[in-house]
């Protein structure tokens, strides 16, 4: 399996280009061969990353056939991924810096 078919299988997402993206982001090569102990962190970063992306997706209609992505639950499982990763995600707090 590649690394590309990895994070494929984690978001069942197709978009060839995004997910190309976030792996090279991430310094992984997507026709790479996946190994789990070398590649399993920097994988899941990626698709923390992909989750973040396709939250700000639209919807997408083809006759009867839609496709949507719950912002919330993508944004939550994005945190949730970074969070077992321990790594920090920006907040903003609303208050002036000067």
């Amino acid at each position: 399996m590649t690394i590309l078919q990895a994070l494929q299988s984690l978001t069942e997402y197709e978009n060839d280009n995004l997910l190309s993206k976030v792996l090279a982001d991430n310094g992984l090569t997507p026709s790479d061969t996946y190994a789990s102990l070398s590649h399993k962190n920097k994988v899941a970063s990626a698709s923390a990353d992909l989750y973040e992306a396709m939250a700000a997706l639209p919807e997408f209609k083809d006759g009867n056939s839609a496709t949507k992505w719950t912002a919330k639950i993508l944004l939550s499982q994005a945190r949730q991924i970074r969070k077992t990763l321990g790594i920090k995600h920006a907040t903003i707090s609303g208050k002036a810096i000067w």
